[in-house]
């Protein structure tokens, strides 16, 4: 038996991205015949039982903090070895568009807070001694609680895993990197006697994240800095400062020691080899793994259906009927580049109103990633009108909300064909959503029915969410630092329509001449956030007519990029995306 060990602080819950590749990952065919058993193993952030597994498709088997299973005794005696909390259960991973295809997989939190601490100071000397890895430079509760529950694993698998053949430990970001290191010296002492493999899964270069936000020139300066300086054997550090203070940067390096390390795109491939100064690697240790999304037929009738719904609602909101959607759901943070999305509308309404077209833009993203309460948004409606209208307190916008909702506005004010609204919310249903969105409609229908969707990130390791309306004949947008952008042109190098348009915003040989010479190597890497924007808004402007002509603007269209849809799209899918690591 393969036992696949998934290490992340979504283990309990889905937050983010990390959640979405595990659904995926674990649900295709080609993992499950690799793989008999999946662990998710994490902190156990929430000592309240009945917030622990909410999911109605979960189970807790054992638990410490309510003495539940006393069918383990094993388990209670590492908990009290170690002086932990345990909580071991299972739950189903599914596909949330079509939640028909699930897996079931076990579930193991490790409650550390109380941790003997003569075994973490072992264990901190263990790392110094054999990677040279110093903790007490770190004194940050997340990176303690990643190392804290490193040290009861290799006995807990030993326990619940007896019959494991070999073992397969994936860290998933850096917060599970002390997990694989402890289950490599657990090898080296020969108390583990079952063959191990230690996985990187680098979802993105947290280094590379912090630096591409914070640099004025974002991705601009960052990845033109790093082709150049990669050539030259130029390390990241080198070039932007020692990153000591930063755990996760000084974690990721370790992973040099790993069996494997997979990367969620090819600039990550890249960043990898730019922090850790490798010229090359082996193709089977450092290698290129894209994720996947949910790839579904659909009937044209169908997608129709869909945008009628995301029509009535617009209508209901803003009085008109779109002739186009565009949509963008995402996390609100810098890297994704929502600044663009507005210069990108600003464009595309001048080609509207001159063709007589009306457009409708929803963007629905929030800081608040567990969702405002129902009620709250149903007040918020029917006091001020929201998702049209916003106020700047809670329940309603919060932190960076507030200046996206400001330059939506701004633009809503000046433009004459397109008009957007701002959804700051996680869900898109009547319970999440209010009492004005046509009943029925679920999140299913802002990917079915929407004809763009965009991502001009500046820091994008993959993409999924980027891509998610191409199976149901919708077009992505999207800038070249976007991961995803590498699988759509090797997915779709046969198609004849391209359901994507890439905005490369470090080729500046696209600029006039006289604008493209006096933007030298010095000022990529001082770049101004002005000239940055001028260069963005330039970009955007000459890209501006292909944009608007790939839109479709007719059924027919669409009808052909749905049927287009369903010869290619199968290549997005996780089978297709999931690579056997051994």
């Amino acid at each position: 038996m393969n036992l696949a060990i998934h290490i992340s602080h979504e283990a309990a819950k889905k937050i983010g991205g990390i959640g979405s590749v595990l659904s995926g990952l674990c649900t295709c065919e080609s993992y499950r015949q690799h793989y008999h058993k999946s662990l998710l193993y994490g902190p156990l952030f929430n000592e309240n039982a009945d917030e622990i597994l909410p999911q109605k498709d979960s189970e807790i088997i054992y638990s410490t903090l309510e003495s539940q299973g006393e069918n383990y005794p094993a388990l209670l005696e590492i908990s009290k070895k170690y002086n932990i909390d345990l909580v071991y259960g299972k739950k189903k991973l599914y596909d949330e568009i079509h939640p028909e295809h699930s897996v079931e997989a076990d579930v193991l939190l490790v409650g550390i807070k109380h941790l003997d601490t003569e075994r973490i100071d072992l264990f901190k000397f263990r790392l110094w001694e054999h990677f040279g890895f110093k903790s007490e430079s770190f004194k940050d509760w997340d990176y303690e609680q990643y190392l804290r529950i490193a040290i009861p694993l290799p006995d807990l698998i030993k326990v619940i895993y007896p019959e494991t053949e070999s073992i397969f430990a994936y860290a998933h970001e850096y917060m599970g990197i002390a997990s694989c290191l402890k289950m490599q010296l657990f090898e080296k002492d020969e108390q583990l006697t079952k063959p191990l493999k230690t996985i990187f899964y680098a979802h993105e270069i947290s280094t590379a994240r912090a630096i591409v936000e914070n640099l004025a020139g974002h991705d601009i300066t960052f990845y033109t800095q790093l082709e150049s300086d990669v050539s030259k054997d130029i390390s990241l550090e080198e070039r932007f400062g020692s990153q000591r203070h930063n755990y996760r940067n000084e974690l990721v390096k370790l992973t040099t020691n790993f069996d494997k390390v997979i990367a969620v795109g090819d600039w990550v491939k890249q960043e990898y080899r730019y922090l850790n100064c490798i010229d090359e690697q082996p193709e089977d240790k450092l290698q290129v793994s894209y994720n996947g999304i949910p790839v579904h037929e659909v009937s044209f009738e169908a997608k129709q259906e869909s945008r009628a719904r995301l029509i009535n609602y617009c209508d209901t909101l803003l009085n008109f009927k779109p002739d186009v959607i565009f949509t963008h759901v995402t996390r609100l943070v810098i890297s994704k580049g929502l600044w663009r999305d507005i210069r990108f509308l600003e464009e595309m309404d001048s080609y509207f109103s001159n063709n007589n077209i009306k457009g409708f833009y929803i963007l629905l993203s929030s800081l608040i990633s567990s969702g405002r309460a129902p009620q709250d948004i149903k007040q918020m409606e029917k006091e001020y009108g929201w998702p049209v209208l916003h106020k700047e307190s809670y329940p309603d916008l919060l932190g960076y909300e507030k200046d996206i909702y400001s330059s939506l506005a701004i633009f809503n004010a000046k433009s004459k064909a397109i008009k957007g609204i701002f959804i700051n919310q996680y869900g898109f249903n009547s319970d999440s959503t209010g009492n004005r969105i046509p009943e029925g409609t679920g999140f299913f229908d802002i990917r079915c029915g929407s004809d763009v969707e965009l991502g001009f990130s500046v820091y994008e390791p993959f993409g999924i969410a980027q891509i998610e309306t191409i199976p149901y004949g919708g077009l992505a947008f999207l800038s070249r630092h976007c991961g995803c952008s590498y699988l759509l042109e090797k997915t779709f190098a046969d198609a004849d329509k391209k359901p994507f348009s890439i905005i490369d915003f470090t080729d500046l040989t696209q600029l006039p001449s006289s604008k493209y010479s006096s933007v030298n190597n010095d000022k990529i890497l001082s770049m101004s956030e002005n000239l940055r924007t001028q260069i963005e808004s330039e970009l955007i402007q000459l890209n501006g007519h292909d944009l608007f002509e790939k839109i479709p603007k007719n059924d027919d269209q669409r009808k052909s990029l749905l049927a287009q849809a369903k010869r290619f799209s199968v290549g997005l899918s996780w089978d297709n995306a999931v690579i056997e690591p051994w």
